[in-house]
């Protein structure tokens, strides 16, 4: 959480902002905390309300749901809340910081407060540029090539530790896709020859006549050197990679075999759409070629698989012909590999 507000309720209570567990189309699932002064014990000066919200798709607002709360149920019924892992780490993590924050202090009945995390790297950047002096000579201990390296190992390290802990996240679209948006780099190991991002949710062609029926990417990469572009399909780490078996054999994921298809017919729509998109693209000053186009799709968690349907797996894929299919934890590796490189540099 990057910032915190305690909002006065009454002069022992005081509202925290909600930690969001989780967040779908139609479910918010979040725990709203209270500050409280228990005189008793103010370490212990937390509580809270465990929320599920669900909604249609004609209520807008996850506020407009009905209130269904602990009075409502009856003599001999139970209610059961399950939480999946992401829900429980990031309320583990939020009580973490909420207790960083309050343990031991009482609450503020006057006014709202809000606490911003400080970056402690920050704070020491601005220390140096309020004083020149020291400013001046740390610049002139500094070498462009050590800023670099450093530039280049924070992002890696950044960008593992963000994958590492979300490979319980599910949220394809919402959480995934964004993430290789904002780190479009780490997409680009996936090729030999060096490539850029040419554009994420690119249209590659397909319209009917009432304008339905389009194909999209989720990234589109073109090679730098040939103008040639490659089409990636994202999905999440925890789809599965084999699917039910079928007369004592395992067979492949629907997730993966719909992912292999979507990327078969996308680069069919590219390749019959080629000369309308090409000269589109002309226009704008975004040539590119379509010469055998690679294709790949990343899914799942190769390592979680038993050594068999590993085995399974990794046989269907071999034989794919231009479609490569990475793991999550595979990328994770590349990624590591990298850092490990530029730490003995």
């Amino acid at each position: 959480m990057k910032s915190i507000t305690i909002t006065p309720e009454s002069f022992r209570t005081s509202t925290i902002t909600p930690i969001i567990l989780s967040e779908r189309e139609r479910v918010q699932v979040s725990f709203e905390g209270k500050q409280v002064d228990n005189y008793n014990d103010l370490n212990k000066n937390i509580k809270g309300t465990l929320i599920i919200k669900k909604k249609t798709k004609k209520i807008e607002s996850f506020e407009d749901v009905e209130k269904f709360g602990r009075k409502d149920v009856s003599s001999n019924e139970l209610i059961e809340i399950a939480l999946d892992t992401e829900e429980t780490y990031n309320l583990a993590k939020g009580l973490y910081s909420y207790y960083l924050l309050l343990n031991g202090k009482q609450t503020n009945p006057f006014s709202e407060i809000t606490y911003v995390e400080r970056d402690q790297r920050l704070e020491q950047i601005k220390s140096l540029i309020d004083n020149r002096e020291d400013l001046l000579e740390v610049l002139a201990t500094l070498d462009l090539n050590d800023i670099n390296v450093a530039l280049n190992l924070e992002n890696l390290r950044r960008a593992k530790e963000q994958i590492e802990n979300n490979l319980e996240n599910d949220s394809e679209r919402d959480y995934w896709q964004k993430f290789f948006e904002d780190n479009a780099w780490i997409l680009a190991q996936l090729f030999h020859a060096p490539v850029m991002l040419f554009d994420g949710k690119k249209y590659l062609g397909g319209k009917s006549l009432d304008d339905n029926g389009g194909q999209y990417s989720d990234f589109i990469y073109k090679n730098s050197i040939t103008n040639n572009v490659s089409i990636i399909e994202i999905k999440s780490p925890k789809k599965p990679l084999i699917g039910k078996p079928y007369r004592q054999v395992h067979t492949i994921s629907d997730e993966v075999s719909g992912g292999v298809n979507q990327l078969i017919k996308q680069k069919e729509t590219l390749l019959n759409n080629y000369s309308q998109l090409y000269m589109n693209a002309d226009k704008n000053g975004e040539k590119f070629n379509a010469n055998n186009i690679d294709c790949i799709l990343v899914v799942g968690n190769v390592g979680l698989l038993e050594p068999d349907k590993r085995e399974v797996f990794d046989s269907y894929r071999n034989e794919l012909r231009s479609i490569s299919i990475i793991g999550f934890d595979e990328l994770l590796l590349k990624i590591d590999n990298m850092l490990n490189i530029l730490e003995q540099a």
